[in-house]
């Protein structure tokens, strides 16, 4: 049950997103990272990873929804770079902070010494997350209107520099679904350190041979640097190319 203060924090919260049907135990559960609920001994309890699954699903539909509308004489490949640029965590994590978002999430105390809360990645997942909080609150209608709210003051002259910050699993799969419409897999292959500080390890493979592995701190980081390194394995993006 959530404290009188959490309720006066996520009231206020929904008033700068300007969502009003927003449930706030569910809210709540997308700004929770998992070490705040290790410290507080309730390592059972929900934190922002389901949510920030089915956000990302959400933010990618209506996000490809507008650039199709928007840019209409591009094709498939351009709209795809913009939207891996428009989808990555560190554009998530810019838009967490002018949101505000960032001073909402509840992390652990050692996690915030850390540097918790100006970590990118954390910063992503929670706008993913509260993407998915209020799809399950308010609706499709409502996530949309929020999503075109969010992403609309896009310039229609979206410069090359800018598309170049592409997203590298966008990249791979672009490749892949060019050669015979086959996706990449991407398999957990370890994971290592307590719950709320864990590192996962991540294998990605096309038609049965492994093209990299990756590590990080969440799956999506560790896919992404799976993905880099079988980009570079293929020649198609050279290895001091930073992200």
């Amino acid at each position: 049950m959530l404290s009188a203060v959490r309720i006066e924090e996520l009231k206020v919260l929904s008033d700068i997103l300007g969502i009003q049907c927003l449930d706030f135990e569910i809210a709540d559960e997308a700004l929770t990272h998992s070490s705040f609920n290790f410290e507080t001994g309730n390592e059972n309890g929900n934190d922002y990873e389901r949510l920030e699954f089915l956000g990302d699903s959400v933010l990618r539909l209506y996000v490809s929804e507008l650039l199709y509308d928007k840019y209409t004489d591009y094709d498939e490949g351009k709209l795809t770079k913009i939207r891996s640029r428009l989808v990555s965590d560190n554009f998530l994590a810019e838009l967490a902070v002018k949101l505000g978002i960032d001073k909402y999430i509840k992390l652990g105390k050692h996690e915030e010494k850390d540097g918790g809360r100006k970590k990118e990645s954390i910063k992503a997942c929670a706008m993913e997350a509260l993407i998915g909080a209020i799809y399950k609150s308010c609706g499709a209608n409502s996530v949309k209107e929020f999503i075109y709210g969010l992403y609309n003051d896009i310039p229609t002259g979206f410069d090359e520099e800018t598309i170049e910050h592409y997203n590298y699993k966008e990249l791979l799969q672009q490749y892949t679904q060019s050669q015979n419409k086959d996706l990449p897999e991407y398999k957990l292959t370890g994971e290592k350190g307590k719950a709320h500080k864990k590192e996962f390890e991540v294998s990605v493979s096309y038609k049965g041979e492994i093209l990299g592995q990756g590590s990080g701190k969440t799956k999506k980081e560790a896919e992404k640097h799976a993905a880099k390194e079988a980009l570079i394995k293929l020649k198609l993006i050279d290895k001091e190319e930073n992200e």
